[in-house]
C-alpha cells in the first residue's frame, strides 16, 4: 500500500496585458484552446527543446474537471533493470532508445473548472503544481497562471468558528519519546528494557478517543486552550492532528495543527495477494483509486475550501 498526500491550491490566471484575474468560468474554455491546437496523442510537452522533457497526460477533460497525468523524464543513469534469476544487470533503455524514448515519473492533478481549485498527490520525482503554468507560459502567454495553497490555519479558524464545534479524537505522534514517557506508557522501570526499546523506537503515536458516539468536547474553551497547548508544543511532538467539525450534522475533518498549508493523506494498494503470491495491480485500477480519493477529500472539505479562497 502507498500513501501519499494531496495538496489542494486556489488557481487564478491572469490576463497578462492589463494583470486582472480571468473568470473562473473562461478556464476551461483558456485549456481547451490549448490543448485542441498543440496535444499529440492527449499529450502536451511543457518544457521547451533541449530540456528534459515534463510531459501532461489529458486523461479525461469535461465540464466539471480536468484530470491529467504530470510526467517528468527519469535519467537513465539513475536506474537499472535486473534479472533476478541470474542476478545480471543492464540498462532500462538502450543508448539508440534514449534520444526518443524515456522512462517517467508521474503523478495526478485534477482541476476543477467550476472553481478553480486544483488537487495534486504530491509524488516523488514527479512534477508539482506549478508545471500546469507552462500551459499558458509555452503555448498562450497573453495568461498566466499561478496557485496559491490553502492556509491551514484558516481551516483550523473554520472550527473554532463554527456554530457548534466539536472534537472527537486527537492523535499525537511524538518523535523519539525519552525514557521517562516509556516508563509511564509500559508502567515499569527496568532501564536496560526501556532503554533497548528507546535506542530502536523513532516515534510514539497515541490516540485520545471519547467514548461511543460521545465528543471529547463541544466546548469552545476547551477545544480553543487545547489546540493552544498542542501548538505551543511544536518542539516535543511531531504532528498533532485533530479531528472533528465545526458543526453538528457536518461531516468529520481532520485538522493538522503544525502543517502550513492543508493536506490529506490518502492510501492507494498497489500490489494484490494471489496465491500466496505479491502481484502488481494494474495501473488504470490504480488511476482509478487516485481519482477516486482526490474526489472524496475535495467533497469533504469542499464548502471550507472554497469558502478560504473565496470562491
Amino acid at each position: 500500500m502507498s500513501t501519499k498526500n494531496i495538496y489542494l491550491f486556489k488557481t487564478i490566471i491572469r490576463d497578462t496585458q492589463t494583470n486582472n484575474e480571468v473568470p473562473v468560468n473562461l478556464f476551461r474554455g483558456l485549456f481547451q484552446e490549448v490543448f485542441g491546437r498543440e496535444c499529440r496523442n492527449n499529450a502536451l510537452e511543457l518544457t521547451y527543446q533541449n530540456a528534459e522533457p515534463m510531459i501532461l497526460d489529458v486523461i479525461e477533460d469535461t465540464a466539471e474537471y480536468l484530470f491529467a497525468k504530470l510526467n517528468r523524464k527519469r535519467p537513465n543513469n539513475s536506474m537499472q533493470k535486473r534479472n533476478y534469476n541470474t542476478y545480471e544487470t543492464m540498462d532500462v533503455l538502450s543508448p539508440n532508445e534514449i534520444a526518443n524514448s524515456g522512462v517517467e515519473w508521474f503523478t495526478y492533478c485534477i482541476l476543477g473548472y467550476r472553481h478553480g481549485i486544483l488537487s495534486v498527490v504530491n509524488s516523488k520525482g514527479a512534477p508539482n503544481e506549478g508545471a500546469l503554468a507552462r500551459v499558458f507560459s509555452r503555448y498562450n502567454n497573453r495568461f498566466s497562471l499561478e496557485t496559491e495553497g490553502i492556509p491551514n490555519q484558516e481551516l483550523i479558524k473554520e472550527l473554532l468558528n463554527g456554530r457548534a464545534p466539536e472534537i472527537n479524537k486527537v492523535q499525537i505522534d511524538i518523535a523519539q519519546p525519552d525514557a521517562q514517557i516509556l516508563e509511564k506508557l509500559f508502567e515499569f522501570n527496568d532501564d536496560e528494557v526501556l532503554q533497548a526499546v528507546r535506542q530502536n523506537t523513532s516515534s510514539l503515536v497515541f490516540e485520545v478517543k471519547p467514548a461511543f458516539r460521545e465528543a471529547l468536547s463541544k466546548d469552545i474553551d476547551i477545544i480553543t486552550r487545547l489546540i493552544r497547548k498542542c501548538q505551543q508544543n511544536r518542539k516535543r511532538y511531531r504532528s498533532v492532528i485533530l479531528s472533528g467539525k465545526p458543526a453538528t450534522g457536518e461531516r468529520q475533518r481532520q485538522y493538522d495543527l503544525y502543517e502550513e498549508y492543508f493536506k490529506y493523506p490518502i492510501s492507494v494498494d498497489e500490489y494484490r495477494q494471489e496465491h500466496g503470491q505479491k502481484v502488481e495491480i494494474d495501473k488504470e485500477v490504480i488511476l482509478r483509486e487516485y481519482k477516486r480519493n482526490m474526489m472524496n477529500v475535495y467533497d469533504q472539505y469542499k464548502d471550507v475550501i472554497l469558502a478560504v479562497s473565496n470562491r
